[in-house]
């Protein structure tokens, strides 16, 4: 804990220190006349675009949501902050935040209506939003209408550009790396297995919204009174499309990238002048061959970060100080301690006890209509407390669909789902997760690009809590929470045998290894209920005997109610205790593995007297 926060404090002076550094020697070349007015003016430019596209960046790049809008939020931070220094003579730096608050208000009465879309229906959305508030601006004969606001005092400067531009970077960087980032990270990866992992999608989306339309609006801020003239024209689509050229030239996802393409974004044109009327015809394709060589962008979702040399520095010297948290977490799971496990009663003494509690989970006459296909009907089971069942029958049965409605992804067209008496048919599954319901899926869906590491420390986040603000600024319960996220995490990495491969992509880990990071990201939510939709589905005989045994291991140690679904009747025999089977959406069998294959309306409809 004392060298995380060491090296937290030495990262920040030596970012500081940079930054003075960085301040000082333009100061100094335009003192001595090296720079002229004209340059440090495209500076100020530099400046204004990097503020865009880091803002942009957090929604499009980090969340995934494709927003066209950008420009109505400078648009308001503009006018705000003009109208605070020109009509009612406000310091400039209460305008800026001004315009900040009010830009944000926007985003979130944009956010609020539009979030629940994705793809190009929320592009669409978005960019009516920001016509809407061009139109509006058009409309308010108080900030000049569509005659314009001139007069506006000239504060904005070079350095008042540059901290609010390392402001911005410094901002997003440290929520991206904190527990609100990675939940950012998971939405843009995969929203659904976002959701099933505790992760509230909507409130998340807007957070990034808010926090974005902020940065744009004091960023319009800046831009107004530099000008110091401005009207609704300058803020229309093609602003927009500035700002989105400034992220997909840098990487989606990368604030570094989004600094080195506003760079780029803005000297070129100057650039390319002596070209005259060539000059956009050139600095367009030059933007086309780059991104046709760079699809992903100059830096992809990479970044330059003084943590990332340093680690490289320790590489190349002979890996000093790697690897300590891997081996302590490593210790921590070889005593059992700070795993999450819940019990250390055997086998027997679970199902003992089972048949004194109440269902974990229940339902009561479920169907499930798409149409007019019934995936599920009239479905009536219990699940007891400890039990470890399986579900099996044929392709179409309903499988996936019954444990689609235990976990929200799919509400009961009739009937109910109660989770320990309550119930739970129409909740969210964030709310259902956090409830104590977890799950893995059928197709595999880990959040592919990120680390196996960050994998489960995402499945950690609701366990551990700070505000945004403790994120932003790295202090009160940020170092502890994030210390003990990343412990928890490579403890459970080595109980299932991935803490060596930590570091690695989770995209890239060989099927059998995704497969059990899978179950060890669904453990790290704490569940109570543990939904495994065929984990040995495309395993070797090795592989699924060893997934077996896990299993096993699991169920006891964890103290977990299993259900699982699986088409390997050899695992499915030796491993459940009681077999529900359905047909067409109806349960045709419940019992023990005895009596389920010996059950004549099992063999005809699924196992088959070869089977049997």
């Amino acid at each position: 804990m004392g060298n995380r926060r060491r090296g937290s404090i030495l990262t920040s002076l030596a970012v500081t220190a940079a930054l003075a550094v960085g301040y000082g020697i333009v100061s100094f070349m335009a003192y001595k006349s090296w720079l002229s007015s004209y340059h440090v003016q495209i500076l100020i430019w530099v400046g204004v675009n990097v503020i865009m596209g880091v803002s942009l960046n957090l929604i499009n790049g980090f969340t995934g949501q494709f927003s066209l809008g950008h420009a109505g939020f400078m648009a308001i931070g503009a006018y705000t902050a003009a109208y605070c220094t020109k009509i009612l003579g406000l310091p400039f730096a209460v305008a800026l935040i001004a315009g900040g608050i009010t830009a944000s208000a926007g985003g979130l009465l944009v956010g609020v209506p539009t979030l629940r879309l994705a793809g190009d229906y929320l592009a669409i959305a978005t960019l009516g939003f920001g016509e809407i508030i061009r139109v509006a601006i058009v409309n308010l004969s108080v900030v000049g209408g569509p005659r314009g606001l001139g007069g506006i005092p000239a504060h904005t400067t070079f350095l008042w550009v540059y901290c609010v531009a390392v402001l911005a970077v410094v901002v997003v960087k440290n929520i991206i790396g904190s527990r609100h980032g990675r939940a950012f990270i998971a939405i843009r990866e995969d929203e659904t297995a976002a959701e099933t992992m505790g992760i509230d999608t909507i409130k998340t989306k807007i957070a990034a919204f808010v926090i974005g339309a902020f940065f744009a609006g004091v960023a319009g801020g800046l831009y107004a009174h530099k000008i110091t003239y401005i009207d609704p024209g300058q803020f229309d689509f093609m602003k927009s499309i500035e700002s989105l050229v400034i992220i997909v030239l840098g990487g989606m996802g990368s604030i570094t990238g989004s600094v080195v393409a506003a760079f780029i974004v803005t000297f070129l044109p100057e650039v390319l002048r002596p070209l005259a009327e060539w000059r956009m015809v050139a600095y367009s394709l030059m933007l086309i061959l780059i991104m046709l060589y760079r699809p992903k962008g100059l830096m992809g979702s990479a970044e330059v970060s003084i943590a990332g040399i340093r680690s490289r520095l320790g590489r190349a010297f002979g890996g000093f100080g790697v690897g300590v948290g891997a081996q302590a977490a490593c210790t921590a799971a070889a005593d059992g301690s700070g795993c999450g496990s819940r019990s250390g009663a055997g086998g027997a003494d679970v199902h003992a006890r089972a048949a004194k509690l109440p269902p974990a989970i229940e339902t009561q006459g479920v169907c499930m209509n798409f149409g007019g296909l019934k995936a599920v009907c009239d479905l009536n089971i219990q699940i007891a407390k400890g039990e470890l069942t399986a579900v099996i029958g044929p392709n179409g049965a309903g499988k996936t669909t019954v444990f689609n409605m235990f976990t929200g992804l799919s509400n009961a067209s009739v009937g109910a789902v109660l989770y320990n008496g309550k119930n739970i048919t129409n909740r969210r599954p964030s709310e259902i997760n956090v409830a104590g319901i977890a799950r893995t899926f059928q197709n595999i869906r880990l959040f592919s690009n990120m680390t196996v590491l960050e994998n489960v420390m995402i499945a950690l986040n609701g366990q551990h809590h700070y505000s945004m603000l403790e994120s932003v600024l790295r202090s009160g319960r940020y170092l502890q929470a994030e210390e003990e996220i990343r412990n928890r995490a490579l403890a459970l990495l080595a109980i299932f045998k991935l803490d060596n491969r930590a570091d690695e992509i989770a995209g890239k880990l060989p099927y059998g290894d995704q497969r059990r990071l899978e179950i060890a990201r669904a453990l790290a939510t704490n569940p109570h209920v543990l939904l495994l939709d065929e984990p040995a589905a495309g395993m070797n005989p090795q592989e699924t005997q060893e997934l077996m045994e896990l299993i096993k291991w699991v169920h006891r140690e964890y103290d977990l109610t299993v259900l699982l679904i699986e088409h390997d009747m050899k695992l499915v025999m030796n491993l459940a205790q009681r077999i529900i089977v359905l047909d067409h959406g109806v349960m045709i069998a419940d019992g023990t593995p005895a009596e389920v294959v010996k059950n004549t309306k099992v063999i005809q409809a699924y196992l088959g007297e070869e089977a049997v």
